[in-house]
């Protein structure tokens, strides 16, 4: 029993952590100072590992004291082997609506762009402020966040996130609901139909799961889709079936006790 107790709590730890793959990264406050009368591009800001073509978006808040000119963000997509790349089918220079000139308090800003290109493997985004001259820029909140669901997509990796962390959950429920009565009513012979009745279950709704994951990758969908229903699949195969076979051995000798009991 405690094999089982064991692997229901790994699952109920492993896979809501899913959960927090895709949520939005966010920066705290970021400051650009220009002391001279010459532009000068400042480095805000790196958001890595971005994995696949989609629809993103950067937002946040700023606010500006004396700046000369028209300030501006810039973003740029970098590749591991340092090259620098367009990054969107937009403009690679993003002007903030209002422009960033003069003194201003806290405004809220968003921009969204797409990746032109599917991209192989893992890639940085660069945020940068241009300054074309002197002034102090602040930056609050910097957030990057997906704007929706790529097309032929199912769905996008925050609900995958929480589609992981629900089967999970159930899983890692279910097997410790399955685990706490096993271990009080396998020992004493009682509820075999019912505890066999139980791990069929279990078992046919990994099953479905692990197919409904295959399929989806058959079919092409991204890590994102497939991977929940694989692993929650696939853990929920292999504890129910490591398990079963110990339980029908305790159910055995509990059955044989009886029968020496009846004996003497």
């Amino acid at each position: 029993m405690r094999t089982n107790n064991f692997f229901a709590a790994v699952f109920c730890l492993l896979v809501p952590a899913c959960v927090f793959a895709d949520l939005p990264i966010i920066f705290d406050l970021k400051k650009a100072e220009n002391e001279e009368s010459i532009s000068k591009t400042v480095h805000i800001a790196t958001f890595p590992s971005m994995r696949r073509s989609a629809p993103y978006s950067i937002s946040g808040q700023y606010r500006c004291e004396n700046v000369e000119g028209k300030a501006h963000l810039e973003a740029w997509a970098v590749y591991p082997d340092g090259a620098r790349k367009q990054l969107s089918d937009g403009p690679m220079i993003y002007v903030l609506p209002p422009e960033i000139t003069g003194t201003s308090d806290w405004r809220d800003f968003e921009f969204p762009f797409n990746f032109v290109v599917a991209i192989p493997e893992s890639v940085s985004l660069e945020i940068n402020v241009v300054m074309p001259g002197k002034g102090k820029i602040e930056l609050s909140g910097l957030r990057l966040s997906d704007r929706g669901v790529p097309a032929g997509q199912w769905f996008d990796g925050r609900t995958s996130g929480v589609i992981g962390g629900v089967l999970g959950a159930i899983g890692g429920i279910y097997g410790g609901v399955i685990g706490c009565l096993c271990g009080f009513l396998a020992p004493r012979g009682k509820g075999k139909r019912w505890i066999k009745g139980l791990f069929l279950s279990g078992i046919i709704f990994a099953i479905v799961y692990l197919i409904f994951g295959i399929c989806a990758l058959i079919l092409g969908q991204p890590y994102h889709v497939w991977y929940p229903f694989v692993l929650v699949g696939g853990i929920m195969c292999f504890v129910m079936s490591m398990t079963f076979p110990q339980i029908n051995r305790v159910y055995a000798q509990a059955e044989l006790r009886k029968m020496q009991a009846l004996d003497t």
